[in-house]
């Protein structure tokens, strides 16, 4: 098989099917070397913009209605005092986060989290929260360096330490249902 069974596609083959016409006057192409002089003054005549002009107009500059006045540039000092700005709310949220954080690693009453994989079953549900709850839970996320799903799992379990009335009525609900 030879390349000349091969059809080039052209920009008018490619815009024959819907009709539209092609933006650029057909190229001559060139067979044989090319003069790098010749070539660079041909630039000019590229076939874009056939019908538009080389410069708007100046009397219609002053009437097109997408054309503004620029704004008025003001300066910035340097030596602009930031230290009576308001505390950054992002910053302390964070410093909040951590500490807490830092507390619960700390703190004795985190019980010791038991696999779920040992028990066999494992259930799962979904959690609804808020926009500000969800970005929250990303932020201890990444500071903590865990999943939310290990944040969720530690809470709960602090939450269930707290509350020994709740392993009692587990159990009783367990014996039941054996």
């Amino acid at each position: 098989m030879s390349d000349a069974n091969f059809a080039s596609l052209s920009s008018s083959l490619l815009a024959r099917k819907g009709g539209a016409k092609p933006a650029m006057r057909p190229q001559s192409t060139l067979s044989g070397p090319v003069d790098g002089a010749a070539a660079a003054a041909n630039l000019e005549d590229l076939g874009w913009n056939d019908l538009g002009e080389d410069e708007p107009n100046e009397a219609d500059l002053g009437k097109s209605p997408l054309l503004k006045k620029p704004a008025q540039v003001v300066p910035i000092s340097p030596d602009t005092d930031h230290d009576d700005a308001a505390p950054n709310a992002v910053r302390e949220s964070l410093d909040k986060i951590a500490c807490q954080l830092g507390q619960s690693r700390d703190g004795s009453n985190n019980a010791k989290r038991k696999s779920a994989l040992r028990q066999g079953k494992r259930a799962a549900f979904t959690l609804r929260l808020d926009h500000g709850r969800h970005l929250q839970l990303r932020l201890a996320c990444t500071v903590r360096g865990c999943s939310a799903q290990q944040l969720v799992t530690d809470a709960l379990d602090s939450l269930l330490a707290s509350m020994p009335e709740i392993a009692s009525l587990a159990a009783q609900v367990q014996r039941d249902n054996n």
